[in-house]
C-alpha cells in the first residue's frame, strides 16, 4: 500500500501576503476554489491580521465568505492574537494557525514582540480554542538559520516545540525561513526532534531560496515526516525575512512525493492550472 503524505497548501496566505500588487478578492476566491477542485487536503486561506501589517490580506472576511468549501478539505486561517481567533471563528474556521520563532530577533522583527510575549498571547486563546474544539497548527520560523542571528541552535527550537506542545497544539510546522538549511542540517535537527516526539505532529515548511528545498524535503520524508507545506506556483515567502523569496512549489512537492513512492491525493493537472492562474495574476 502506498503511504500518504499530506500537503498543506499555503499559497493563498503565505504565498500572497508579501506581494505588493493588489490582488482582488474575486481572484483569490478563484485561486482557492481551484485548489479545492485539485483535491488539496488543507488550504491556508488567509490571516486575520491588521491590514496595517499585511495589506494584501485586508479582505480576509470577504474571501472567507466567498470560497466554495468542500468537506474533504480543511480550511485554515492564521491568527496573531485573541481578536484574530474570534474573527476566524466568526468566519467559519474550525482550524487555525499560530506563529512564533526560534530566533528572538526574528520574533521581534516579525511580530513586534518577544517569543515570551507571543506565548502570553497564545495562552489567552487556549480557553477559546478548547471550548470551540478547534484544531490548532503552529509555525516555528527560523528553525535552522535566522537572517539576523545566523545559525539557530537546536536547543532553541526544542524549547519552543515543548512550549507549544504544552499549549495543546495539534501540529507543528518547522520553517526554514530563509532557505539556508542544508540536508545535513535538516537531518541533525529532525533526529533530535523525532527522538523526543512522534513524527505525526510535525510538518516541514521549506523555502527554496538556495535551491535546497527539494533535497531537504526528501531527507524529511526519509526520516518519517508525512506533512509538507508548499505553495501552488511557488509564490511567496515571509515579508519580514530579508532575501527569503520562494516557498517550494506544490507542483515540486507532489513530484518529490511521487518519486519517493508516496501519494498526495492531489490532481497534478488541476494543481498546475491553479499555480499557472495565480502566476498569471501576479505577472500582469
Amino acid at each position: 500500500m502506498i503511504e500518504p503524505v499530506r500537503i498543506v497548501e499555503v499559497g493563498p496566505r503565505d504565498g500572497l501576503q508579501n506581494i505588493s500588487q493588489p490582488i482582488s478578492s474575486t481572484e483569490k476566491k478563484k485561486y482557492i476554489d481551484m485548489l479545492t477542485e485539485a483535491g488539496c487536503p488543507e488550504i491556508e486561506v488567509t490571516s486575520f491580521v491588521s491590514p496595517k501589517w499585511v495589506p494584501q490580506l485586508a479582505d480576509a472576511k470577504e474571501v472567507s465568505a466567498s470560497i466554495q468549501r468542500n468537506n474533504d478539505t480543511t480550511y485554515t486561517a492564521l491568527i496573531p492574537n485573541r481578536k484574530g481567533l474570534e474573527a476566524a471563528i466568526e468566519n467559519g474556521y474550525y482550524s487555525v494557525a499560530i506563529f512564533t520563532a526560534a530566533s528572538e530577533t526574528f520574533s521581534k522583527n516579525n511580530t513586534n514582540s518577544s517569543i515570551e510575549e507571543n506565548f502570553k498571547r497564545f495562552e489567552e486563546m487556549i480557553p477559546i480554542w478548547e471550548e470551540k474544539n478547534l484544531r490548532v497548527r503552529a509555525y516555528i520560523s527560523t528553525c535552522w538559520v535566522c537572517p539576523y542571528e545566523g545559525d539557530i541552535g537546536a536547543e532553541a527550537v526544542i524549547k519552543v516545540i515543548q512550549d507549544l506542545i504544552d499549549l495543546g497544539v495539534h501540529e507543528i510546522s518547522l520553517g526554514d525561513t530563509i532557505g539556508k538549511a542544508t540536508p545535513d542540517d535538516v537531518e541533525y535537527l529532525l533526529e533530535i526532534i523525532l527522538d523526543n516526539w512522534p513524527r505525526e505532529i510535525f510538518a516541514l515548511h521549506m523555502h527554496d531560496t538556495y535551491n535546497m528545498a527539494a533535497e531537504n524535503l526528501t531527507i524529511g520524508l526519509g526520516m518519517g515526516i508525512r506533512i509538507l507545506d508548499s505553495s501552488a506556483g511557488g509564490v511567496g515567502g515571509c515579508p519580514f525575512a530579508p532575501g527569503a523569496s520562494g516557498n517550494i512549489s506544490t507542483e515540486s512537492a507532489i513530484r518529490i512525493c511521487k518519486e519517493q513512492g508516496f501519494e498526495t491525493g492531489i490532481d497534478s493537472d488541476k494543481l498546475r492550472l491553479a499555480g499557472a492562474y495565480i502566476q498569471s495574476i501576479i505577472q500582469e
